[in-house]
């Protein structure tokens, strides 16, 4: 019965060409990790490595949700069916699509990787990600973060050559950080295994508590024009998630956070960025006394943290109510620019950091800085466009629930989050690549929003995938 359910949840949920180019990009990894000589700059890409561990190590924990359609809780879960080949085949499935996240990043790094065991450290991790995802499902918000920051922080830990953490083997301590990685992921799988035996019940209760929580503060637009109240609504709140795509892999819940509480995590994080910073400054690095690592620590994790805010900007429209208020082309200007000026908020703490650190003659930090201004906030407006552009999902009443396959379209959202992760990376050590990037992503980025045409065509998008 097991192969055919497999099968089964496999074709429901993956289009065939998705599940080709998986197999590519794990046949790539593979061949590339095992057969490319080890590059003179693996000791960069361990920086790059252990940053996109711990981001998606955090991240997971934090927005993780279980891989179920509505039909499978209307249908697939009242068959009588062994729970055991139940659980297995959905895991299997949710290995695939959150496994794409960390495979799709961590591939490009597999030529600067010194040993073929790496290649398990990948596997590892994919696992790990996947299992952290479907364990959040039954935590609550708080306990979600806490464990969300004590598993970065654990993991960032391997910077300082701690032999014991997730990423130790991207960072010198091959035998001991992949022996590490292999019990957490042992340990964190067969808990999420476990978990899938009462994952129907595991998502209504999250339902119920967040459906049924008190709305303490209510936003009110009395006496706001129709642009006001864009600009009140996104500046002062901010969706941390959705029912999004992210280089193929969807997240089911949505939360809206004020903008004041994530500066104020930011502030405390770009604190203790700088701290960390100043005391690098004091070892020897690959720039001698410069604050490399913590300059492109900083460039990728905030990096991917625009992307994950960008996937989730039109999750919650209604264009029944916003496009009959204003045109498609004005009224996406105006949400592109209340959510640009949201980011840059929360990325002030950081540029103030970079600018003190510079002036106190740090050069890195200087191209830290211009990647705050450019890189991150030009990617992240065109990040909005293409999601909205090529896939679209909506968040409606039942947030739990998938709305539909995995295909190449989804995945195509998760196409500029590579390009943006390197392009930080060059630039933490080019200065100049990040001017003229960044530069480059501004120009494309203002082509797409001031064009009426293309956000007509978004408008006619956002109807043939459902959004009412």
């Amino acid at each position: 019965m097991l192969p055919k359910l497999l099968t089964f949840i496999l074709r429901t949920r993956f289009s065939r060409p998705f599940l080709i180019l998986m197999g590519i990009i794990v046949l790539y990894a593979v061949i590339a990790t095992g057969l490319t000589p080890p590059s003179d700059v693996t000791k960069i890409l361990s920086y790059e490595g252990t940053a996109v561990v711990a981001f998606f190590f955090a991240m997971s924990l934090a927005t993780g949700g279980v891989m179920v359609m509505k039909s499978d809780r209307d249908y697939l879960f009242t068959l009588p069916l062994s729970t055991r080949d139940l659980s297995i085949s959905i895991f299997f499935s949710q290995f695939i699509a959150y496994g794409a996240s960390i495979l799709f990043i961590l591939v490009y790094l597999a030529p600067g990787f010194s040993s073929p065991l790496l290649v398990i450290d990948i596997i590892a991790l994919a696992l790990t990600v996947t299992s952290l995802g479907i364990i959040a499902t039954s935590l609550q918000t708080r306990i979600r973060l806490l464990l969300s920051v004590a598993l970065a922080g654990w993991t960032l830990l391997s910077l300082e050559n701690v032999p014991f953490t997730p990423a130790s083997a991207f960072n010198g301590n091959l035998y001991m950080g992949t022996a590490t990685l292999l019990l957490l992921t042992a340990a964190t799988t067969m808990a999420a295994v476990r978990g899938l035996s009462r994952a129907e019940l595991d998502m209504m209760r999250n339902l119920i508590r967040t459906s049924s929580a008190d709305i303490r503060t209510p936003t009110s637009f009395a006496g706001k024009s129709p642009v006001g109240a864009i600009y009140s609504m996104n500046i002062t709140n901010m969706a941390l998630a959705g029912r999004m795509n992210m280089a193929g892999t969807s997240r089911y819940v949505s939360r809206r956070v004020k903008t004041k509480w994530i500066l104020a995590a930011s502030s405390v994080a770009a604190a203790a960025y700088f701290i960390f910073a100043l005391y690098a400054g004091q070892a020897p690095t690959i720039k001698g006394n410069d604050t490399f690592p913590g300059a492109l620590i900083a460039a990728i994790i905030l990096s991917l943290l625009g992307f994950f805010f960008s996937q989730s900007a039109i999750t919650n429209e209604r264009i029944w109510l916003s496009l009959t208020s204003l045109p498609p082309a004005t009224y996406f200007r105006h949400l592109i620019g209340s959510k640009f000026v949201s980011l840059m908020i929360i990325l002030t703490p950081f540029a103030v950091a970079d600018a003190v650190l510079a002036a106190f003659g740090y050069p890195m930090e200087f191209a830290g800085l211009v990647i705050v201004l450019t890189v991150i906030p030009a990617s992240f407006v065109l990040q909005i466009c293409l999601s909205a552009y090529i896939a679209p999902i909506q968040v409606k009443g039942d947030d739990m629930m998938m709305p539909a396959q995995f295909n190449l379209r989804q995945m195509a959202t998760g196409l500029l989050i590579a390009p943006v992760v390197l392009l930080a990376a060059l630039s933490a050590i080019f200065p100049l690549v990040a001017v003229a990037g960044g530069l480059a992503l501004y120009v494309l980025a203002a082509l797409l929003v001031f064009s009426a045409g293309f956000w007509s065509r978004v408008a006619t998008k956002l109807t043939e995938s459902g959004f009412v």
